[in-house]
């Protein structure tokens, strides 16, 4: 779907409508088009659009833009992202403002209009999990007037503290309106395939992710947010986790397996900095994350990242992301797991937010990682025994930090927010890069600086950006601002 704002959607409605008289708009009428799709019909492409948009490499603000830079990845070729240079085209996710999002907010007006809570819950909760990333990565967005059609052609453009306090409050709503055993998806749910009761986990899970995204900038409405997720109930074991299931066949392939066979490309490969760190560590999880290179003797080798097209060991060298996705067209992808949960959870017990055993919850993440993976408890074992690895209060928050981002590969933009959140692990810019650090956010789309300038101008002067282009201002959840 091509990337277009908000107004250049609005605008083409409103020349569209005006344009026609009402005879010819009864003329161009098709009596076998759908004016109205049910939520169970729209929400297998939100599920599949928000998955591909935000994780693996399918050009998208994984690949293209946060797991890229907390180097996960090294671009092979057109190596621009990789040294901090933003191609034209190259936002935090606008064309979601036209598909996903849209589908979202009728999935809501549908449900609170048919009184079906289960259907309206369920948009709420996508809804917020889109925008939350979305924030994560520009900054202030047009939320509270966005999403409605031609009312408004230049919607204002929130700040990022008042779109959290929006997604809370809708996510608490959500888990409010969950009625497991109402009307609900009967079919489009690729996710829990109707289980109402595991949307009503992922949305307060999601509201525990978002409450620990405030450590620095409000911990006390964090740590308020954090304690009504809980009580709402959470995941509780892998079984939950918020993924998409990809089939074998075409068109349902997964998109990291659908880059490299079906769009023939090869354009990513590891990171040295991941390959060397899981060396380093002895982490169980690197034979997952990445295949042998293609060296006489096979070894996994990673690119260091931020270099000249054509610079570095030969590409052949370099190994690539794992067979489990490029070379598995059923493999899932995921937007929230059971594993971050217990992450956030240990985190917010280390700070005093939530009762709990610090250590106990820290192991578990780690466990609730490798198990994904089949790994065997005697592995899993070998390495908590590390004593890197082993908890120590003064250094937990460190730790906690650096064994997320070695969970989060492949959910980039994720694992990108909480390297800005916590500063760890502390990336080099490569030799090349036109920063002398990470980039702190991704720009506002380019036609959006057209349409609607005055509301993007306000936003930019308002958090101190050079200009809508500015990817070194820290944003707001940081608490560098």
């Amino acid at each position: 779907m091509n990337k277009r704002t908000l107004s250049l959607i609005a605008a083409a409605l409103f020349v569209g409508a005006t344009a026609c008289n009402k005879d010819l708009t009864n003329i161009n009428t098709n009596p076998n088009g759908p004016v109205s799709v049910p939520p169970p019909s729209t929400l297998s492409q939100v599920i599949q659009s928000t998955v591909a948009g935000f994780d693996g490499p399918n050009n998208n603000v994984d690949i293209r833009g946060g797991g890229l830079w907390v180097q996960y990845y090294a671009e092979l070729q057109y190596r621009d992202e990789d040294k901090y240079i933003i191609r034209p085209g190259t936002d935090g996710g606008w064309g979601f403002y036209s598909g996903a999002l849209e589908d979202c907010q009728r999935m809501i007006v549908q449900g609170d209009a048919s009184k079906t809570p289960n259907w309206s819950a369920v948009g709420r909760i996508m809804k917020s999990y889109i925008f939350s990333q979305l924030t994560d990565a520009m900054g202030d967005l047009p939320y509270s007037e966005a999403l409605k059609g031609d009312t408004n052609l230049t919607p204002a453009y929130d700040t990022q503290q008042q779109i959290y306090t929006g997604l809370f409050a809708d996510l608490a709503t959500a888990n409010s309106e969950i009625a497991p055993a109402d009307i609900g998806f009967s079919t489009g749910d690729l996710m829990y395939n109707g289980d109402m009761t595991e949307w009503k986990k992922f949305a307060n899970s999601l509201r525990l992710r978002l409450a620990l995204h405030l450590t620095s900038v409000d911990a006390a409405t964090g740590k308020a947010m954090a304690q009504a997720a809980l009580a709402a109930g959470v995941f509780t074991d892998n079984s939950d986790n918020a993924q998409l299931m990809y089939l074998g066949t075409s068109p349902n392939q997964n998109p990291v397996y659908t880059n490299v066979h079906l769009d023939v490309r090869d354009d990513y490969g590891l990171s040295k900095t991941l390959v060397d760190s899981m060396l380093s560590w002895n982490d169980p999880r690197l034979p997952f994350y990445a295949q042998l290179n293609k060296d006489a003797v096979p070894k996994y080798e990673g690119l260091p990242n931020g270099l000249n097209d054509g610079a570095g060991p030969p590409i052949s060298s370099i190994s690539r992301i794992g067979a489990m996705w490029r070379e598995t067209p059923a493999a899932p992808l995921e937007l929230l797991t059971y594993s971050e949960v217990l992450f956030l959870e240990a985190e917010a017990a280390q700070r005093g937010w939530i009762t709990g055993t610090p250590a106990t919850l820290y192991n578990a993440a780690i466990t609730a990682s490798m198990q994904e993976y089949g790994i065997s408890d005697s592995a899993i074992a070998v390495y908590l025994a590390d004593p890197r690895v082993v908890y120590n209060a003064g250094t937990a928050l460190t730790q906690i930090a650096y064994q997320k981002w070695a969970s989060l590969f492949l959910q980039g933009l994720e694992a990108w927010t909480e390297v800005r959140r916590t500063g760890v692990p502390t990336f080099v810019p490569g030799p090349n890069a036109t920063l002398t650090k990470i980039p702190e956010r991704l720009p506002y789309n380019d036609q959006e600086e057209v349409l609607n300038q005055t509301n993007v101008d306000a936003a930019v002067a308002r958090q101190g950006f050079s200009s809508y282009l500015d990817l070194t201002k820290p944003l707001w959840f940081t608490g560098r601002h």
